[in-house]
């Protein structure tokens, strides 16, 4: 089947960029009193016609219906006054919704404005929502909240809301069940066939690696797909994800699509994950309906706590020798699916399409794909991008003939810029034909720097309190001491990307039941809380380190303190599952003590502990870089080939090294950032071997090389710095 099909109202929507779905800590929801709701009339009949769809993978998977409305300050909800501040209220019910969703548009938000979304329950609130979460923007997609009534409420300054400031524009009814009954689990979480393998079991760095380059995608509050991170000759900081034309096919749908990082278990067969990373809104760069792919572009580059990874690529005429997927089947957590063999160059099985523009898997040895798996990427076997999933037959009863769009053919179908790839992927039109994958901060990362004062000898131990007592002395106890806090003797300048807690124990009752991690200011002891975020206990283990990150860098200057909060739903009167960090072996002397708890009433060193004084440390680690800017310098160990660029940076002379077979015809260009070539030079049996250049002539600054070795193409990145 080819075009889009979807079983609900139609609508139009803005097609004017939006950016990053940041959340910011200001304010706080009011969660005000609700006498009425704006009901959402969906027919009922259409809900069970989509329930009893069976979906197809050329096709988004549908979970939702759109349903466009048209409420601002001015029709719908009600107004309240509240310490300075005119807070619109709006209420939206949609009778037997799983889950709800809103398209936001109009967005523009004067200075000081914030916005909450929130369920019925309060289980689940998503905010602060600022102008700096959609920059220059007049439409943002939310995430959905679980339940058939959502809260959305808009803070302004001042006793007035400018016209035109916010308004709802699309309510998107869930029949499928985006979220499990408690409010908390996100229902696509385990959809998938008993076949399906998480990417979490897999201990392969190249999978783990070209797993960040995988991105969930959920289409203008409706759909579900899947795509891949990319990267291009230039080397520079375009945010292009490629999917399905089926998936994404008008500027309107790139507009209005969330694009969700790292969506996968924490462990192998673990639990579901509740606090994601999400960027909203792209811009559709090009497309084709025959060979069915879409290359959009982030509104947005992706920060440096999302882990983003652009896969290389190859699009020589020769099949992969093997190959492999990673996707989201039915919006799951990423999944991997491995082909042993070779594919088959074929057609589509069905008409419209390109002939001979398709790999043909004959069989997944493990694995399949399903619907939502759709524009996920086939990586072959050295890790790089051939192709996206278009459709086929494969299950897991019968892992057969799946058909992925060829790579190499989106490259030459047209020549019209919007409708192939090569403007895109190919900036400096060197006619490259691989290409690695790149880091983009790669040496961000190279010059990160862990902090913590327990010893890396030390596995770390936990005190258990003897009856009557109860607990653990870093957890929940009869104590009542639930919050923690160790010192980091920071100095200098530099930005928190993440922390990472050794746990002890973590055992629950209710999904609500969470733990809280802290950023404080420093001092004799901890002060303002900088930054907070919370996660479900249910998400972590015992005997497991727990990265945190705040969803962006946090800068500091000076030392400062890290730490957590434990809440459980149930009151703390009677022995409770427990969560627990480790901590160190006692220090002899009392100074070198770094952890703290709150007594309820103040902080106190560890040394005034009501159980178990001593002088320690918490088993907590930060992960520290100088800065989180772009850099253009290529991490050398994504390099997939037998290259090696070195000094780099470099001040006089650059080498180039390859190792392997030999190359009978080499061409070396190299280009600044305007893309003029500054050196050139073509060679003869120099590989393998060390090509050495000269460049004391070069000005300071950033340069991109493309090394041919006979057909085999090398791009990347050199800095050249002063030599004095």
């Amino acid at each position: 089947m080819k075009g889009r099909v979807l079983i609900s109202i139609l609508i139009l929507l803005s097609s004017l960029p939006i950016y990053s779905q940041a959340e910011f800590p200001v304010g706080s929801a009011l969660m005000p009193v609700i006498g009425s709701w704006q009901e959402i009339s969906v027919d009922p009949l259409q809900v069970e016609v989509m329930r009893s769809i069976e979906q197809t993978k050329d096709q988004p998977y549908q979970f939702a219906i759109p349903v466009p409305v048209n409420l601002t300050p001015e029709n719908a909800g009600f107004t309240v006054k509240k310490g300075g501040e005119t807070v619109w209220v709006m209420p939206v019910s949609s009778r037997g919704a799983l889950s709800l969703n809103l398209i936001l548009s109009p967005w523009n938000l004067p200075e000081g404005a914030y916005v909450y979304v929130y369920d019925h329950g309060h289980q689940v609130v998503r905010g602060a929502y600022t102008s700096e979460s959609g920059t220059n923007a007049l439409t943002i997609p939310l995430m959905p909240v679980p339940g058939d009534r959502i809260v959305l409420e808009c803070h302004f300054p001042g006793n007035s809301i400018p016209r035109g400031s916010i308004g709802v524009s699309q309510v998107a009814h869930d029949f499928a069940g985006f979220f499990g009954l408690e409010g908390i689990k996100d229902l696509y979480y385990g959809r998938s066939g008993d076949c399906e393998v998480d990417i979490s079991c897999s201990t392969n760095p190249n999978y783990l690696k070209a797993a960040r380059s995988v991105v969930r995608l959920l289409v203008a509050g409706a759909e579900l797909c899947t795509g891949v991170l990319v990267n291009n000759t230039g080397s520079d900081y375009k945010g292009y994800v490629l999917t399905a034309n089926h998936c994404i096919d008008t500027e309107t749908l790139a507009a209005n699509t969330i694009f969700v990082f790292n969506y996968k278990s924490p462990w192998c067969g673990g639990p579901d994950l509740t606090s994601l990373h999400s960027i909203s809104g792209s811009q559709l760069r090009a497309g084709n309906t025959e060979i069915d792919f879409a290359l959009v572009e982030l509104n947005q580059f992706p920060s440096l706590v999302l882990k983003p990874y652009f896969a290389g690529w190859d699009i020589t005429a020769a099949a992969p020798s093997n190959t492999y997927t990673l996707h989201h089947p039915e919006g799951d957590v990423m999944k991997i699916s491995i082909d042993d063999n070779a594919p088959i160059s074929t057609s589509y099985p069905l008409p419209g399409y390109t002939s001979n523009s398709f790999w043909r898997i004959l069989k997944w040895e493990m694995g399949t794909t399903e619907p939502g798996s759709s524009g996920g990427p086939l990586f072959d076997q050295n890790g790089r991008l051939r192709g996206t999933l278009t459709g086929g037959g494969a299950t897991c009863a019968d892992p057969s003939n799946d058909y992925y769009a060829k790579l190499s053919r989106m490259f030459n179908i047209s020549t019209i810029n919007n409708s192939h790839l090569r403007p895109w992927l190919d900036p400096l039109a060197i006619s490259a034909t691989i290409v690695s994958g790149r880091d983009p901060y790669g040496y961000n990362l190279s010059r990160s720097d862990t902090l913590g004062s327990m010893p890396a000898s030390d596995p770390g131990s936990i005190d258990s309190y003897t009856s009557p007592g109860w607990g653990y002395s870093t957890g929940n106890n009869s104590d009542s001491l639930i919050r923690y806090a160790e010192y980091i003797p920071f100095s200098g300048t530099g930005e928190i990307a993440w922390i990472r807690l050794s746990v002890a124990a973590a055992s629950f009752i209710s999904e609500l039941d969470s733990v809280r991690v802290f950023l404080w200011n420093g001092g004799a002891q901890p002060g303002t809380a900088i930054a907070s975020r919370l996660y479900r206990i249910s998400e972590v283990k015992g005997n497991f380190e727990m990265e945190v990150d705040f969803g962006r860098t946090i800068k500091v200057t000076g030392p400062y303190y890290v730490g957590y909060s434990v809440s459980y739903k149930n009151k703390l009167s009677l022995p409770q599952p427990q969560f627990a960090v480790k901590h160190s072996v006692q220090w002899p002397l009392t100074a070198q003590n770094t952890a703290w708890f709150f007594s309820g009433n103040s902080w106190k060193p560890f040394t005034q502990h009501p159980a178990f004084p001593m002088a320690t440390s918490l088993a907590i680690k930060v992960i520290m870089v100088e800065n989180s800017i772009l850099n253009d310098i290529d991490d050398p160990e994504t390099e997939v080939t037998p290259l090696r660029v070195f000094p780099n940076p470099f001040s006089g002379s650059l080498s180039f090294r390859i190792t392997g077979s030999g190359a009978t015809e080499t061409e070396l260009r190299l280009y600044d950032n305007t893309g003029r070539v500054v050196s050139a030079g073509d060679y003869r049996n120099i590989f393998p071997g060390v090509l050495d250049l000269e460049l004391p002539f070069l000005a300071p600054g950033i340069y991109h090389y493309s090394l041919k070795n006979d057909s085999v193409q090398y791009t990347g990145t050199v800095i050249k710095i002063d030599s004095r």
